[in-house]
């Protein structure tokens, strides 16, 4: 099946938010998030404190928005 470049950017603007709601829904976004998030605010932080870089590392994912493409 051959589709036009114009189909294929409307199918993926179609599709966007059902990827996006599956993504959040799926664990392994909390997984990835929480491995990855913790060394990067250790290393911008320049510290140690567990406690502290998993509540700033919480509060990032929390600020972390996935949105549909806004189309033009």
């Amino acid at each position: 099946m051959s589709l036009s470049n114009s189909t294929i950017k409307n199918l993926s603007i179609a599709l966007t938010p059902d990827v996006i709601k599956e993504i959040y829904s799926d664990e392994r976004w909390i997984d990835l998030m929480m491995e990855i998030l913790p060394e990067i605010v250790s290393d911008n932080l320049g510290s140690e404190d567990i406690d502290l870089i998993t509540e700033i590392s919480v509060c990032i994912m929390d600020n972390i928005a996935l949105k549909p493409v806004q189309t033009v």
